[in-house]
């Protein structure tokens, strides 16, 4: 794997805490995959056990919008557009939980990922604890920044919705 591949993964939140050789061993663990233009990379709804982490390339990521007034067919929201310089991971809850996957994630370029399936994921925390226990407190991190924001568009919409309703 070339140093500069190494570069981009640095800056994977998950992977901040970690030395160059502790990102490499968890890169060994992963498989690349190649995605076209307009592929789905995860589907809302579909079964998950892996994330993601972007090598090349640029996706979106929408959501279903479960309450459609106008229309009968259901409608999809942009949340974000990610690009692989930024280093970027996705689908990182599937790593915790066998859950379904909570948004569609769409290739808008050639994309070039590493998946990390979560049965490689445990195995590596429990034969690596110190490094394990670096990975997981960032992905609590990361996953309790989601929970305040998801928490903070809450009171955004129920404020907005009483408003509509009140007049």
């Amino acid at each position: 794997m070339a140093e500069s591949n190494i570069e981009i993964y640095r800056k994977v939140y998950l992977f901040q805490d970690l030395e160059i050789e502790e990102i490499k061993q968890v890169l060994a663990l992963t498989n690349a995959r190649d995605f076209s233009p307009g592929q789905f990379i995860l589907q809302e709804g579909q079964p998950g056990d892996s994330m993601f982490m972007m090598g090349s390339g640029e996706v979106e990521i929408t959501k279903r919008l479960t309450l459609v007034l106008e229309e009968d067919t259901p409608k999809d929201r942009v949340m974000t557009r990610l690009k692989a310089e930024d280093g970027v991971s996705f689908g990182e809850m599937a790593l915790l939980e066998n859950e379904v996957r909570s948004a569609t994630v769409t290739a808008l370029t050639k994309c070039r990922l590493l998946e990390l399936e979560r049965d490689q994921f445990m195995k590596l925390i429990r034969q690596n604890p110190e490094m394990g226990l670096k990975i997981v407190l960032r992905l609590a991190q990361l996953l309790s920044g989601h929970l305040r924001k998801t928490d903070q568009d809450i009171v955004k919409l129920t404020t907005a919705l009483a408003i509509a309703l009140g007049g």
